[in-house]
């Protein structure tokens, strides 16, 4: 999560995906990207489609930012996860996934990292 002044905007950008919001707070916007990502996951297991999700990543100096973070300032970086649950992962490929198993302890985990950068307004 960055803050934009020319646009005035809060920025967050999935570095595996290449995936942009903004919004007008930092709250808002790391909901936002979570959502996205929730919703575009299950979109990529519905359509076989991983690999399209993962074919547009960020630019390489957003990969060079997140180090930064990640190095020197690790307390901003704060992790959560996007679960799917077998139940809805049935619903979205529209049949069982393994016949004969209950479903509802299958699903799909991934865990989220969101590092904040400049979260404040400059005078």
């Amino acid at each position: 999560v960055d803050y934009d002044p020319q646009y005035e905007v809060y920025v967050a950008q999935c570095l595996q995906t290449g995936h942009l919001v903004t919004a007008d707070d930092d709250k808002t916007v790391k909901e936002m990207i979570t959502e996205l990502l929730h919703d575009e996951v299950s979109l990529a297991v519905k359509n076989d489609g991983i690999s399209r999700l993962l074919s547009h990543p960020a630019s390489s100096d957003l990969f060079y930012k997140w180090d930064m973070v990640k190095q020197a300032m690790p307390e901003r970086i704060e992790q959560t996860t996007i679960e799917i649950s077998g139940e809805e992962l049935n619903l979205l490929v529209g049949h069982n996934l393994l016949p004969g198993h209950d479903n509802r302890t299958l699903g799909v985990k991934t865990e989220i990292k969101i590092a904040t950068g400049k979260t404040t307004r400059t005078a």
